[in-house]
């Protein structure tokens, strides 16, 4: 090896995280290099200065607490498939805003995608895109999507027959519909609910009664074992719009500049009771 190699090395070296062939190679070079030695003396006199000074400190209580109480939900977070979420616990109700068809699918098929490989059961309510539009692009991350639809893992209902099956749209049936997809996925054994639906159907008239849904929502899915992402036309909402459906989610993200960012925590839990 030569200094340069070694000199990356040292680090890991001396935590003990290198292979048994680098180990060896690094412990060679040491043995007829000065250079090197001298500088793994160094590294070695601040990794113990570094730990004496940490010695003296502690963390307080609250933040072990808060730590213990974490690790102790660790089952409770799940792959979100979206970059600018990343792990997600369940429970966890999600807006997204865009424009094109293009921006649902970026986000929809890793989203859905993650679900499947991790035993969810999936619902997926189309608009502005067809059925088979959908399963194309699923298809396109979930290589053997046919078993998952063949089994009913992945289901996939167009906005009429999941919003407006009764002709308008219902509250209290929606709502029920959402609870028993919970329901259906913990009697066959998935280990939870991941659904999303695309709103570029709401209209004027639907509007108050949406947001009446999307509040009750809001409130029964913390209790369930369930992700569920509602995705707003954005060209289509008003800055009042927004203001409603980030009231009503835990996240909202958007696409900005070509990146999909979070507009802000709507409701953040930063206390917790012990």
């Amino acid at each position: 090896m030569k200094c340069k190699d070694v000199y990356n090395c040292l680090s890991s070296y001396l935590d003990g995280e290198l292979d048994s062939e680098k180990n060896e190679a690094v412990e060679l070079h040491l043995k007829s290099c000065p250079v090197c030695r001298k500088e793994l003396e160094i590294q070695q006199a601040v990794k113990v200065l570094v730990q004496k000074r940490l010695s003296d400190f502690s963390a307080p209580d609250y933040l072990k607490r808060k730590v213990t109480f974490e690790l102790g939900r660790a089952d409770e977070y799940r792959e979100s498939g979206i970059k600018a979420l990343d792990l997600i616990r369940w429970g966890t109700h999600i807006a997204q805003f865009y424009n094109t068809k293009n921006d649902v699918t970026e986000i929809l098929v890793p989203f859905l995608g993650e679900g499947l490989s991790d035993n969810e059961l999936c619902v997926w309510i189309v608009a502005d895109l067809s059925e088979s539009e959908a399963r194309d692009a699923i298809a396109k991350k979930v290589p053997n999507l046919n078993e998952y639809i063949e089994k009913r893992q992945l289901q996939i209902f167009s906005y009429e027959d999941w919003y407006l099956s009764d002709g308008g749209f219902n509250v209290e049936r929606v709502l029920n519909n959402a609870i028993s997809k919970c329901r259906e996925a913990e009697n066959n054994g998935y280990s939870g609910f991941r659904a999303t639906g695309i709103l570029s159907w709401v209209d004027r008239a639907d509007w108050v009664p949406f947001m009446e849904y999307e509040s009750l929502l809001n409130n029964a899915v913390p209790d369930l074992k369930a992700l569920i992402n509602c995705v707003y036309k954005e060209s289509k909402c008003t800055e009042s719009n927004i203001a409603d459906v980030m009231d009503r989610h835990k996240y909202a993200i958007s696409k900005v500049d070509d990146s999909w960012v979070v507009k802000r925590l709507a409701v953040c839990e930063l206390s917790m009771n012990y």
